[in-house]
């Protein structure tokens, strides 16, 4: 076998690669994203009614590097709460604060503010895992090329 054939075979295998990590790495992506935010205690916020809707709004955070309940304070005269140990995660409603390290979630009758960040009302369940570094990325898996 000639250098000329070697090469195109090498380029061939190189270009295979390149197109399987091109379809293969955001699935990947979405399995890690997804596993990461499953890791940790979650806190699941209620607003009582939603947007144009009678359902209620729903918050899911998911906090970096926390598993274990006693790492949250909550604070408000108004603000019930539950933790689900097999699920490991704090269900609230009412209105009051949920802070955890430099991390403040504000609950009021008609938001959710963390940091100085309102959240929007949206009709499905908003999923929002909170950096260490105070950084709020989606909890949901976003599939794009």
């Amino acid at each position: 076998m000639g250098n000329r054939a070697k090469g195109l075979i090498v380029l061939g295998c190189v270009l295979l690669f390149a197109v399987l990590v091109y379809i293969v790495g955001p699935f990947l992506g979405c399995w890690y994203n997804e596993y990461r935010f499953n890791r940790y205690v979650h806190v699941k916020i209620d607003l009582p009614s939603c947007a144009r809707s009678s359902e209620p709004c729903r918050y899911v955070f998911s906090f970096e590097a926390e598993k274990e309940p006693e790492a949250f304070q909550f604070e408000g005269a108004g603000l019930q709460y539950s933790y689900d140990r097999t699920k490991r995660t704090f269900s609230l409603s009412g209105v009051g604060s949920v802070i955890n390290r430099n991390n403040v979630i504000e609950i009021d009758s008609s938001q959710v503010r963390i940091g100085n960040e309102s959240l929007p009302r949206a009709t499905q369940p908003m999923l929002i895992f909170v950096r260490r570094d105070g950084r709020l990325l989606s909890g949901y898996c976003d599939i794009s090329w």
